[in-house]
């Protein structure tokens, strides 16, 4: 017990030195300094293993500069300025409430759009990969018959050249066979040169895509801290700006001061949209505010499963439809030639291909096996790429953003009543200037009207109050 209530009189003082507009003492200054130091080391540490790892990737000579240079503003800007004491001590509390919900959404669905989509783009990009490296060849199978047709060509001129009465006849088809002959290795590294420069110019998209990728999440990553820091500070600005801003807690100062003014505040309930800040109980309003951010939630967490869903699929289907393009079993085709040219008369040759018109005088009859490839697999290894997989990282810290999500639905409003009382630690004057304002207000309706009800409600950074009459007791 005695070990617990050393740490909290620690805890108490080191808060009080961090909360003070200015130390009263050396010794308090030196505590300032130093919980300010410890800030900046922390604070520059993070920033660089963010900077450097992960996602981000930024040279390790970069991240240094920009976290040694971080932790320096930041230990001198919070020794210096209380209110930017302030906003740090806020920036945990407001992680916590509805904007800090925003920006774990936005996160999510970021993440979510930086991750699924490209990865079924490559995952695609693969699959179309072993279709192209198929159809090629397919299509040097083709190329392929061609050769087998200057050879059966060859075979016929030479079959014809052994019938020396047909000399004219011989010299046409030596013609034709040099006319129609096909160079198979020029097409051939035609074709290669067409396909490597396809290849090539995809993946020159894919590295640029990377890229985008990349600059995309130092681009989200530098607008999340903008918009904490923006977020903090505009919540301290209202809190000193606004009286009416925030101010609907029924604190322990408020009752304090009401019982001395003779003003009775049995429960918050005789506030309208009133928070008794001095328990934990949920009031009626906070669980009816719970309600839309809840379904907000869900709707995110509905896209994010819908896109992660469909990468898993398309991983599922290259995974399973490449190997089964990489095993098409070859084809084997059997290519009969019958050639036969009679003679009509003595001084008259005719060919056809078939008949018994007259006597032979050449035959020719050969069989010649072509085969067709139709998969993939004697490309090498480089024809099917390995499917990428759904990044199980993203996948886990998706989960864990959500599961936050859902947990700052009722915890943002335990984070809001700890973000007005560490504003009031700071700031305690203004404190007390609002709590009188709000009571003030009590006793004006009562004075004005009787029974009555008094209402504070935020919209964004302004205030609105209004003022109306009802059966309820104040």
């Amino acid at each position: 017990m005695k070990h617990r209530l050393c740490v909290k009189e620690v805890l108490v003082y080191l808060w009080s030195c961090f909360s003070k507009p200015v130390p009263r003492n050396c010794r308090e200054l030196l505590t300032l300094l130093l919980l300010c130091l410890f800030i900046a080391v922390v604070t520059s540490g993070l920033l660089f293993s963010w900077l450097s790892g992960g996602t981000l990737r930024y040279p390790a000579l970069w991240s240094g500069v920009a976290a040694c240079v971080c932790g320096v503003c930041v230990l001198v800007v919070t020794a210096l300025l209380h209110p930017v004491r302030c906003v740090l001590a806020i920036m945990l509390p407001t992680l916590g409430s509805s904007q800090g919900q925003r920006l774990l959404l936005a996160t999510g669905v970021m993440l979510t759009l930086l991750s699924a989509p490209p990865n079924m783009a490559a995952n695609v990009g693969s699959l179309t990969h072993t279709l192209k490296c198929s159809s090629e060849s397919v299509v040097r199978s083709l190329l392929n018959s061609s050769d087998v047709m200057n050879v059966v060509k060859g075979d016929l001129v030479a079959a014809a050249t052994a019938c020396k009465v047909m000399a004219d006849y011989v010299q046409s088809l030596r013609s034709f066979d040099h006319e129609t002959r096909v160079n198979v290795s020029t097409v051939t590294q035609r074709f290669g040169d067409v396909a490597g420069r396809l290849q090539g110019d995809f993946r020159r998209a894919q590295g640029r895509a990377q890229g985008l990728r990349r600059a995309c999440q130092r681009l989200l990553a530098a607008l999340l801290v903008l918009r904490l820091l923006w977020s903090s500070g505009r919540y301290l600005h209202s809190y000193l700006t606004v009286l009416g801003f925030d101010n609907v807690y029924v604190t322990p100062r408020l009752r304090r001061l009401a019982a001395a003014r003779g003003v009775p505040l049995d429960a918050a309930a005789r506030l309208k949209n009133g928070v008794d800040a001095t328990g934990y109980r949920l009031s009626p309003q906070e669980v009816r505010e719970c309600v839309p951010s809840f379904a907000l939630v869900t709707l995110y967490f509905l896209l994010c499963v819908l896109l992660v869903a469909l990468d898993f699929l398309v991983y599922r289907l290259v995974s399973v439809g490449g190997p089964w393009l990489l095993d098409i079993p070859d084809t084997g085709i059997t290519l009969t030639v019958l050639y036969k040219c009679v003679c009509v008369c003595s001084q008259v040759q005719v060919c056809v291909l078939a008949g018994n018109w007259c006597s032979d005088v050449l035959v020719f009859q050969r069989e010649y096996d072509w085969l067709i490839r139709m998969g993939a697999g004697h490309c090498g290894a480089a024809a099917m790429a390995t499917p990428s997989a759904p990044d199980s990282g993203t996948v886990v810290l998706l989960g864990l953003l959500f599961l936050l999500s859902y947990a700052l639905v009722v915890l943002q409003v335990y984070t809001r009543r700890a973000r007005r009382a560490v504003a009031a630690c700071f700031f305690q004057n203004q404190e007390e200037r609002r709590i009188d304002f709000l009571l003030q207000k009590v006793l004006s309706n009562q004075r004005a009207g009787g029974p009555g009800v008094f209402s504070i409600t935020l919209e964004g950074a302004g205030l609105r109050m209004s003022e109306r009459a009802s059966s309820e007791t104040l």
